[in-house]
């Protein structure tokens, strides 16, 4: 009986071995990494506060965290910090902290009881709300003094400086955020921590004279054993639209939880969208004649069909009108599908947008423009001059690459017939601008070209960039017939796409 009692147990505890030894072989889930979220609620910075917690709320399962959200530091007690793999300062200020939470703090990062990522409000220090300020804290920011903040609220560009670090990988090298405060301090925090992305103070889209002149924005302090970055930015919940600021939230919690692989330890060929990542907007003019309206209607069923499986939203417009500067700038890019700015407000907020980094795709009549059009700020933003000539009646057209060396044009066959169209010629042609690049022309086998209004020379560029601003022009857009080329097609994805790519608010596409 007693030998059956010992086989019976040590049967029993190899059942449990291989069942424990099965589950971790089979991907069995782990034990919850646990975060607490100091979050600062209501006030101005609740909607950027609230996106986050709904954010990471989300995200719990694909970090495996346990969520603990604290609205007060005074409210943690001795020595609970050190259950916490992370701490995440959701915009709560560094000085409303007990002082057992305080020593707790510095003992934590200190000793690097585990990671820390702080935003926008953790570098609020001085004297607040009748509080002293906590100079260890400070001095973990990297010795600085908060002095002042831009209260109109403004967008500003981002400038990656070291993208080999694990919290910028993938970060465009520039992005842009949003209707931020952009905090300056006494001193510069860069000599006593390391600076990963700074703001380009000359790219703030109002005038301020609130300036730092070194303005670091995002920066880790390697003198702390605790994995640690904060972000300046976090008062805007449009921040949570920001592919840019996704990725880098991303990898500021894979890299201070100890991930130092990739995405939750895998690596997949194909980036896969948890959201949509980007906006566009289609104009097109429903009055304009018919063989334009044709290729319009057509164009919209074909972009449509791109967005499929939501990997990004559109919006279609018959009107400029309705879309100020300030709704522009939440696209992406615009399509201009034989239609352009009418007006002196419409103009000016294209222009502002274009200026500001958008994005633009233009087809046919989106560039005409004649003597009477009286807006020499286009011909400078399409890189030629005005209408001069065209083919008449449409037409198919043998097309040869001028680069194939561009992401638009490389995957494109050397020469290839495009379907039928009334093709533009420019005089000047764009390809005199040193800022054009051109990809695509009309090969000069085709002349003559028409049969009534016949062109029977000149350089006919047909797809081009001016390079000052991230935009794409193509000739093609007249009649029924433009969709039914696989080239042509695969043209105009790769160009739409190009153009997003290349966005400064950080989509994620790759280049």
């Amino acid at each position: 009986m007693k030998h059956f009692r010992i086989l019976w147990l040590l049967t029993a505890m190899m059942c449990c071995s291989l069942a424990a030894y099965a589950q971790g072989k089979d991907g069995g889930k782990a034990t919850a990494r646990k975060v607490l979220v100091l979050a600062e609620r209501g006030g101005l910075h609740e909607g950027f506060t609230s996106a986050g917690l709904a954010w990471l709320e989300g995200q719990k399962e694909r970090f495996n965290m346990e969520l603990t959200v604290l609205n007060s530091a005074q409210d943690i007690a001795r020595g609970e910090l050190f259950r916490y793999n992370l701490v995440l300062q959701l915009n709560y200020p560094p000085y409303a902290w007990s002082k057992a939470a305080q020593q707790d703090m510095q003992q934590y990062i200190d000793q690097g009881k585990g990671g820390y990522v702080g935003f926008h409000h953790a570098s609020l220090l001085g004297e607040f709300d009748g509080y002293p300020m906590w100079g260890w804290f400070s001095d973990f920011m990297g010795g600085i003094r908060y002095r002042n903040y831009i209260a109109e609220k403004c967008d500003g560009t981002v400038l990656t400086e070291d993208r080999e670090h694990p919290v910028m990988k993938g970060v465009p090298e520039r992005f842009v955020v949003k209707e931020d405060e952009w905090y300056t301090y006494e001193t510069s925090p860069r000599p006593n921590v390391h600076v990963l992305a700074s703001v380009d103070e000359s790219s703030y889209s109002i005038r301020t004279d609130v300036r730092m002149g070194d303005h670091p924005v995002i920066w880790t302090n390697p003198g702390k054993k605790a994995r640690n970055v904060y972000f300046q930015f976090g008062h805007s919940k449009s921040l949570f639209r920001n592919a840019a600021f996704i990725r880098l939230l991303e990898n500021a919690l894979h890299w201070t939880l100890g991930d130092d692989g990739a995405d939750s330890g895998r690596e997949y060929a194909a980036n896969y969208a948890s959201q949509p990542r980007f906006r566009a907007l289609l104009h097109y003019e429903p009055g304009a004649e018919e063989a334009h309206v044709q290729f319009d209607k057509q164009a919209i069923e074909f972009f449509r069909k791109l967005t499929y499986g939501e990997g990004w939203l559109m919006d279609v417009t018959t009107s400029l009108a309705d879309y100020p500067y300030e709704k522009l700038r939440d696209y992406s890019i615009i399509v201009s599908l034989n239609a352009t700015p009418g007006g002196e407000a419409q103009r000016d907020a294209f222009r502002r947008y274009m200026e500001g980094g958008g994005g633009w795709m233009g087809f046919h009549a989106s560039a005409y423009n004649d003597r009477n059009t009286r807006w020499p700020w286009f011909n400078e933003f399409l890189g030629c001059g005005m209408f001069y000539c065209n083919n008449w009646p449409p037409q198919p057209a043998l097309l040869e690459c001028d680069t194939r060396e561009h992401p638009v044009t490389r995957s494109l066959p050397q020469s290839f017939v495009a379907p039928a169209s009334e093709f533009y010629q420019w005089q000047p042609s764009p390809r005199l601008n040193p800022d054009v690049e051109v990809l695509l022309s009309i090969s000069p086998k085709m002349y003559p070209f028409g049969l009534k209004d016949v062109v029977k020379w000149g350089d006919f560029p047909v797809v081009w960039t001016n390079t000052k601003y991230r935009m794409i022009y193509l000739n093609m857009g007249h009649g029924d017939e433009a969709f039914i080329d696989a080239t042509q097609n695969l043209l105009f994805v790769n160009a739409f796409r190009w153009v997003v790519s290349r966005d400064p608010s950080g989509d994620p596409f790759c280049k």
